[in-house]
């Protein structure tokens, strides 16, 4: 067995199976956040630290500032603040108090040192390496071809946090993304590893995936790199590499290509970015992970995901005009909306129903694994037709129907979504009749268990390290 990091005792996982969860999209389903924080000033030398920010909803009482040191106090923006202690992080939690009774605290991370992690064991053929040195990539996928002028990232990019911790939190969100999908991907030279290159032509904290090449990779600005970590973009981009090679029998990526791709790719990425957020931040004590870092995920996760409320009320605003197919005729994205309202639904399901993301992500991938030559047939990645737009919409209508089982058709009707029933009732008999882990399973698969609840997360998490560790 080759381990990338030592393995804690096993008590460690264990204890955190009944954590509590308090990270939560649900405050914010209903209502945008309103309550904004940034670093105005910051003196490594003194302690010293100035936050400023504001809050749209204008609370009349102040705020309440837990500077996470011990020191709690009350007042507006700015505030000030000094830290005695430099050799460590902290979370400062400023919580906003309204006139109806409820409250908003939002997270910001100070970084006085090098984040402090403790590293558990990770499969090593899922880790996500960010190389010094070039990287030559291949790819799997006949006209596909890498761009040019990718590099490595140099020593200069990582000014912050060094590369061996985003390395570390990186290959934390493969794990969590790889048991999403039960580890029923294509493994390209017989594991999933991933590498992050540089490419000189992006800014900001641009970046894009590489699902196609071996090993599998993603291309990020240097920018990225550096002061606040793009974390949850990075988690979105690992979603396109991850559902876009799964399932191993009948990936999708190729076959959902074209101007219907988005309803797929997008919605998909967008649901594993905002599960894995969420599985990492209410379980960080599991991977060794310091508040100062999950203070600066979760608000990034809940950052992302007021773009996905957004984009579900302009859904409804507009009138609900759904669209699966992105007609290049045109310079604007129809399927934006709609897929964002797929994903906005998947995360209201989630929190409403109080299972947490990991059982439901995982009945949503075991239905997709199912993917075949007839599903590829009716999606009908070239060309368009109402029966096609009514084919994808069932699909992912089902698809949601099956992770929470449920019958959602009702709920998306009203957002004009075209879903067949016909279709629909063959698709649940198709996955309800086939055997656990369905197309997606290969001959060596270590129970594929497709009605998974949390009764057996500690069997699937026993049985998850075995098979990685073979």
């Amino acid at each position: 067995m080759r381990c990338k990091y030592y393995l804690l005792p096993w008590l460690l996982l264990l204890s955190t199976i009944t954590q509590a969860e308090s990270f939560s999209y649900k405050p914010y389903l209903a209502a945008p956040k309103t309550l904004t924080l940034f670093l105005e000033a910051f003196n490594k030398n003194t302690g010293q630290v100035v936050v400023n920010g504001g809050d749209s909803r204008r609370p009349t009482v102040p705020f309440t500032w837990d500077w996470g040191d011990g020191n709690v106090e009350d007042g507006w923006f700015p505030m000030q603040h000094v830290y005695t202690d430099k050799e460590r992080n902290y979370a400062v939690t400023v919580t906003a108090h309204y006139s109806d009774g409820t409250s908003d605290p939002t997270k910001a991370a100070i970084y006085f040192t090098v984040p402090s992690i403790l590293p558990i064991w990770l499969p090593d053929r899922i880790t996500v390496d960010i190389p010094s040195t070039q990287v030559n990539l291949d790819s799997r996928m006949p006209g596909y071809v890498p761009p040019t002028g990718l590099t490595f990232m140099e020593d200069g990019c990582f000014e912050t946090v060094p590369r061996e911790t985003i390395e570390y939190l990186l290959t934390v969100a493969a794990t969590i993304q790889m048991d999403f999908v039960d580890q029923d991907t294509e493994l390209p030279d017989g594991s999933f590893h991933q590498v992050v290159l540089r490419d000189p032509s992006l800014g900001g904290g641009g970046m894009y995936s590489l699902w196609f090449t071996t090993p599998v990779s993603f291309a990020a600005s240097c920018e990225a790199m550096n002061g606040t970590i793009q974390y949850s973009s990075f988690f979105h981009e690992m979603g396109h590499n991850v559902t876009l090679n799964f399932p191993r029998a009948f990936r999708y990526g190729g076959r959902i290509d074209g101007c219907a791709n988005a309803v797929y790719s997008e919605t998909m990425a967008q649901i594993l970015q905002h599960a894995t957020a969420y599985e990492m931040v209410n379980h960080a004590a599991q991977y060794g992970l310091e508040e100062a870092q999950i203070a600066e995920i979760g608000q990034q996760a809940l950052g992302t995901f007021s773009v996905v409320r957004d984009a579900y009320q302009r859904y409804i605003d507009n009138g609900s005009p759904f669209s699966s197919w992105n007609d290049p005729a045109t310079q604007e994205d129809e399927t934006f909306d709609t897929f964002m309202t797929v994903a906005y639904k998947f995360i209201e399901h989630a929190e409403n129903g109080g299972l947490g993301f990991r059982v439901p992500t995982r009945r949503l991938c075991d239905f997709l694994s199912h993917f075949n030559e007839d599903w590829h047939g009716q999606y009908s990645q070239h060309a368009n037709s109402f029966e096609a737009e009514s084919y994808r919409a069932t699909l992912f209508v089902a698809a949601l129907s099956y992770a929470f089982g449920s019958d959602n058709r009702e709920e998306f009707v009203a957002l004009n979504f075209p879903i067949d029933d016909q279709v629909y009732v063959q698709l649940m008999e198709r996955v309800n009749e086939a055997p656990c882990g369905g197309l997606g399973a290969v001959e060596g698969d270590v129970n594929r268990d497709c009605r998974v609840d949390f009764d057996d997360f500690c069997t699937l998490g026993a049985n998850w390290l075995q098979d990685w560790s073979i």
